[in-house]
């Protein structure tokens, strides 16, 4: 587990090199969003410096977008990533907060950003969300709606100290904002702060970045310093990393125990039911996937 932070303007100005003292690694440098109701990109003012900073302090980077459903999503995407320029690092990201569509068409708009924006910059989405909105706007009980996002890394918000359940359709998550209270050496305010799920090689491998030791793309063992401070404290627990990322979606974080009691229920589900709608049956197929694989 790596640890690294999400910024934007609300950060003010950083100093990076106490930033990347701290022990963090990597960093999502907020870009660009449509203001709600109207028609304007708003482009974070700091976004260029933030970009500047972390790759002169040897951090790994990516950018994100806030999603909007009154814009054209061909529109955002393109703004996006004229904005940003090269995703020379971490891949983009998309932040989904808001909506009054219809699941069909939400995702369908999504969808349609991701696409473009893969188009352009030649790499897949991060898809940065929260169980509350993916749930309720995103597939709202129709899992076949979402089985196309298995195909793009999820960076999982949710601000506990236990670490995230799994998300339909995803089996596991790559990134995880656990906090928006972080407190990290050369960022006067609070902070997102996130873990990935692995080893920074695994980072570099997964994603195909260059070493910030020793600019290629071959792997490196570094020496991490204890991160930053939170809000709770020292008992963020230990993660399995991924074996291999490029499995990039599988989850191993549920402890032995939990696995069992939740496959014994399962399997005594299984054994009850026999009539299955096509729903229920790919849920119990991710279901198996991801605890007994």
């Amino acid at each position: 587990m790596i640890p690294g932070i999400d910024v934007s303007h609300w950060q003010r100005e950083i100093d990076w090199s106490e930033v990347a003292r701290s022990g963090v690694r990597f960093a999502f440098i907020k870009a660009t969003e449509f203001v709600e109701k109207r028609t304007e990109l708003r482009v974070d003012e700091n976004l260029q410096q933030n970009i500047e900073g972390a790759k002169k302090n040897g951090m790994h980077w990516g950018a994100y977008h806030i999603f909007r459903t009154h814009i054209d999503p061909i529109i955002q995407a393109r703004a996006f990533c004229e904005a940003v320029g090269a995703f020379s690092s971490l891949p983009p990201a998309v932040q989904l907060v808001s909506s009054r569509l219809s699941s069909e068409r939400l995702n369908h708009k999504v969808q349609q950003f991701l696409e473009e924006v893969e188009s352009i910059s030649g790499k897949k989405c991060v898809i940065f969300t929260n169980r509350a909105f993916w749930t309720r706007h995103m597939h709202n009980e129709n899992n076949s709606l979402i089985d196309w996002a298995r195909e793009y890394p999820a960076c999982i918000s949710q601000h506990t100290s236990m670490w995230p359940e799994p998300l339909y359709p995803w089996a596991g998550w790559a990134f995880w904002q656990f906090t928006d209270k972080g407190h990290i050496p050369g960022i006067a305010t609070d902070v997102h702060v996130h873990w990935f799920n692995g080893s920074e090689e695994d980072l570099i491998r997964g994603y195909g970045l260059h070493s910030l030791k020793t600019g290629n793309s071959a792997s490196t063992e570094k020496s991490i310093p204890q991160p930053f401070s939170s809000d709770y404290g020292d008992e963020t627990p230990e993660y399995t990393a991924f074996d291999d990322l490029d499995n990039f979606f599988r989850g191993d974080f549920q402890e032995p125990k939990k696995q069992h009691r939740h496959t014994q229920v399962m399997r005594e589900k299984n054994d009850e039911n026999t009539g299955k709608d096509d729903n229920n049956i790919k849920e119990e197929e991710w279901i198996k996937m991801y605890f007994l694989q």
